[in-house]
């Protein structure tokens, strides 16, 4: 068993950490808390001009991020806490994860439910989103965790940047969102360490931090991370109207569009 914290908040190093420990982990299963900078984080399959108003986003310094798994779009800031857990694909069992969640908060005397997919809600309101992503012999569940999040700013930034967009991308489902109560980041991720360790402790528990893990080999998931290649080129092909004229979109790039759509009439 593995416990990994770090006190590194850029997404795209925390992400390809994460990516790091799926395929390279020493042993099973793992652990992984960490906390972002203000970003938006958007699933695999999306795409950002859907998601997220990436103007706002770039006039006010928040970072875009496209992860490896699924799902949809969530906002990220020191208010939200990240849980990834990395399992054999054999062992791995969705509502596992969630039980991690409710159990950790019921501990803490929060009531928690599994409402619907993917999300994890206190009172009727979201609070926690999900998504997992499977890699050869192995599989990666991570979840967002609001623990007191800037709610405001998280409505500001999702969001279309354009509207009209006709597109098969992934889809995010709105919903009200809500802070979890009198909870600290700190005090979350010593209790979900608690219960992780409950629920998967059979053996010897080793603690890392970023010092363990491998500088050259993650420095080249940073750099595509933090590539526009992949935070708008990966995203799936769609159409969108602009100044009343429909011009299709690959790779997400505009100008190759618009510049088709001219040599072409």
């Amino acid at each position: 068993m593995l416990i990994v914290r770090t006190k590194n908040t850029d997404v795209y190093r925390n992400l390809a950490t994460e990516e790091w420990l799926l395929e390279n982990a020493p042993a099973l299963p793992v652990l992984f808390l960490y906390v972002n900078d203000p970003c938006v984080v958007i699933g695999k399959n999306q795409n950002p001009w859907r998601e997220c108003r990436l103007s706002l986003m770039n006039k006010e310094g928040v970072a875009l991020a496209r992860r490896v798994s699924g799902g949809g779009a969530v906002y990220h800031d020191a208010g939200n806490l990240n849980v990834s857990v990395i399992v054999s694909r054999t062992e791995y069992r969705e509502e596992k994860q969630y039980e991690l969640i409710l159990q950790t908060l019921e501990d803490l005397g929060i009531q928690g439910s599994n409402i619907r997919k993917n999300s994890l809600v206190i009172n009727g309101k979201k609070f926690s989103g999900n998504a997992f992503c499977h890699r050869r012999a192995r599989t990666l569940h991570h979840s967002t965790q609001l623990v007191n999040c800037d709610l405001a700013r998280l409505g500001r930034y999702l969001g279309p940047e354009l509207e009209g967009i006709e597109t098969k991308a992934i889809a995010s489902v709105p919903a009200e969102v809500a802070n979890l109560p009198e909870l600290t980041i700190e005090k979350f991720s010593t209790a979900i360490t608690d219960t992780f360790i409950k629920m998967y402790g059979n053996g010897l528990v080793d603690h890392w931090n970023d010092e363990n893990i491998s500088e050259e080999e993650v420095l080249p998931m940073v750099g595509r991370n933090s590539s526009d290649g992949w935070k708008f080129e990966h995203t799936p092909r769609f159409c969108v109207t602009i100044n009343g004229e429909k011009i299709t979109v690959k790779n997400g790039d505009f100008n190759d569009a618009l510049c088709e759509q001219k040599l072409s009439k």
